[in-house]
């Protein structure tokens, strides 16, 4: 129905073009003569306004004006009108004057092309302002809006306010902390101050939400704002919502659009836009096979989807979890169109399985990302985490060198660093079988460290908000305990990017940014949530459990460390840091041996750095807020 209605525009616009073609050319002998025109020239006129219709419609069509939504004319449409209409007035030109040399005003010739850009331009524009004022309607029963940023971000929100059918708000002005711009109207909106009559104006307005538009230091922003008004009403009685970030855009978090979202923990993080030679990463991924294992999970996953934007040749998804493996599988075959989609259901140590992949499809590129990540959970089963994040990463390095692949990169964790727990102790082990396979093959072979993912499955952060939506309390281990944090999107495109830039033997480590203190990231989150913290939302210490740091690192102070000409890439090159296939054969026997105590201390062999808690089921069941 829609594209009918489309069509049936277009016919009317046609008609009102034809009726003022010949009226601008009807007005330009009027003025040309005021008013008085002799009948030797009305001949004229009457003689020629077909061959000025004829020309300007036929440019009118070639130069794509009746192809327009003109709902949404713009400049563009405007300079496209112009075009058209020089265009045609060149044919005029040559043909009108060469017939009628004595009889014919050369001044209408002149008048006539800027009535008409008149003429056309306004029927297109009074498409657009009549829809506005159509869809504009009753504003006081709709919800109050006011937008913070005054820029080109802010404007282009309001321009998609006014023209959304179906989510329909009242912006009632925008707030800007520069002051040259007070006082000035966008679009016959009023821009009411800054940043500290937030206040008076919320409550002047009635407003509901505060849209966040800024593109720069928008953590910041977000930061100050609830820093200055966390003790006030603001934040429970109006709703903050920002708008996707262009990394969001890119990804599978905002293909609707560009929507008014809430505000979230990542907006907080204050973190610049991440920096990806795109170029590069094609040439990676492009037409080639790609394999990732733990396709399921929150990093693989995410993997799986921006892989699939540089179109490789074939992405195979490897997954223990059938439903996980059964939603990646389902979302990526929906919108992959050059690339094949294979799932495969099945575990990284499975060696007849990886032989058979390797064999078959013969990847040319491995993100390795299957990994047992719970840190309580594995101080409980050390040789599961060993098994998991240690033997099969051999295993699946050796595969991969047998059958000639190309690349492997390994996910590693900033809990590799100096490890306290077995879950960042096998990382580390898993660190240094890449290196020893790096040093001794063809195939290039690198690991990437980094630090916690927001909201990933079972992370610190999703048990904070399920503890806050059931009232409460929010169990913190420390109220010292820090840890990095990024989103998931900025992780997925650095591992990209490491890969892209690694010639093998690489232990890449993400730029984190600042450390967090988690017991401000849990009242930022009550904050967010509309409540207050330690009146609304009980916070209570557990202690630190088994395994866990009070302050994470992604350097030990005796690394070696070289810059990669990324600004948000480092290298580190630890030393002694190989696992040769002796020492892992030896972890695999310790691996099957009931008592992990024979393990542990091999572990600490190979680790001296490695210092483990004795295991206290009291602390581990107490307070399960995981952290990755």
């Amino acid at each position: 129905m829609k594209s009918k209605g489309i069509k049936h525009l277009h016919w009317v616009v046609f008609f009102f073009d034809v009726l003022a073609v010949a009226v601008s050319y009807w007005m330009a002998f009027q003025l040309r003569f005021d008013f008085a025109v002799p009948e030797l020239y009305s001949k004229s006129l009457f003689n020629t306004v077909l061959i000025v219709v004829g020309f300007r419609l036929v440019s009118f069509y070639y130069f794509n004006l009746y192809k327009g939504i003109w709902r949404y004319a713009s400049i563009n449409d405007l300079t496209s009108i112009f075009k058209a209409i020089v265009a045609s007035q060149v044919a005029i030109l040559a043909v009108i004057p060469s017939f009628y040399r004595v009889n014919f005003p050369r001044s209408v010739l002149i008048i006539d092309p800027v009535l008409t850009i008149i003429l056309i331009g306004g029927i297109r524009f009074f498409i657009r302002l009549t829809r506005e004022l159509r869809y504009k309607g009753n504003t006081n029963e709709l919800p109050k809006v006011l937008i913070f940023g005054a820029g080109d971000l802010g404007e282009s929100i309001l321009r998609e306010i006014k023209r959304d059918k179906i989510h329909k708000y009242h912006v009632v002005g925008f707030i800007d902390d520069n002051p040259e711009m007070w006082h000035h109207h966008i679009h016959g909106t009023p821009i009411l101050g800054g940043r500290n009559m937030l206040p008076k104006i919320i409550a002047k307005y009635s407003v509901d939400e505060v849209v966040i538009a800024v593109n720069h230091s928008r953590g910041k922003l977000i930061g100050d704002l609830i820093s200055l008004y966390k003790n006030s009403q603001i934040l429970k009685k109006v709703q903050f919502k920002t708008v996707p970030t262009l990394s969001e855009s890119l990804t599978h978090s905002s293909r609707s659009g560009r929507v008014l979202r809430n505000i979230e923990l990542s907006d907080l993080l204050n973190r610049k836009q991440v920096q990806t030679d795109m170029e590069a990463v094609s040439l990676l991924i492009g037409g080639k096979t790609v394999f990732i294992t733990g396709a399921g999970g929150t990093i693989g996953a995410e993997l799986c989807r921006q892989i699939v934007r540089f179109h490789p040749k074939t992405l195979l998804m490897l997954e223990n979890h059938n439903t996980a493996l059964f939603y990646i599988d389902k979302e990526l075959s929906e919108l992959s169109e050059n690339s094949k989609i294979v799932s495969l259901a099945g575990d990284v140590r499975d060696q007849s399985l990886l032989n058979n992949i390797f064999s078959k499809y013969k990847p040319g590129i491995v993100f390795h990302a299957a990994a047992h990540k719970h840190v309580p959970l594995m101080e409980s089963n050390p040789q599961e985490a060993v098994k998991n994040n240690t033997l099969a990463t051999h295993l699946l390095a050796a595969t991969a060198v047998a059958h000639g692949t190309e690349k492997v990169l390994f996910i590693s964790t900033d809990k590799a660093v100096r490890p306290s727990s077995i879950m960042g102790a096998s990382k580390r082990l898993g660190e240094m079988v890449i290196s020893e396979m790096a040093a001794s093959s063809q195939t290039k072979f690198m690991s990437v460290r980094f630090g916690n993912v927001l909201g990933s499955s079972g992370s610190a952060v999703n048990i904070f908000k399920e503890q806050i939506a059931n009232g409460g309390p929010v169990t913190v281990t420390h109220s010292d305990a820090t840890r990095y944090f990024m989103t998931t999107q900025e992780a997925i495109q650095l591992i990209l990017q490491a890969c892209a830039m690694g010639y093998g033997g690489e232990i890449f480590v993400l730029n984190m940014g600042e450390p967090v203190k988690v017991l401000d990231l849990v009242k930022n989150l009550i904050l967010l949530a509309g409540l207050e913290p330690d009146k609304d939302i009980a916070i209570r210490f557990t202690s630190l459990r088994p395994g866990e740091k009070l302050h994470e690192e992604l350097f030990r102070d005796d690394d070696i460390r070289k810059d990669t000409g990324h600004p948000d890439i480092f290298m580190a090159i630890p030393e002694g840091a190989v696992l040769s296939k002796a020492q892992v054969m030896e972890l695999a026997k310790l691996c099957e041996i009931a008592e992990p105590k024979p393990l542990l201390t091999y572990i600490k062999e190979l680790i001296p750095a490695y210092k483990s808690v004795p295991i206290d089921k009291h602390a581990f069941f107490h307070g399960m807020d995981y952290t990755e």
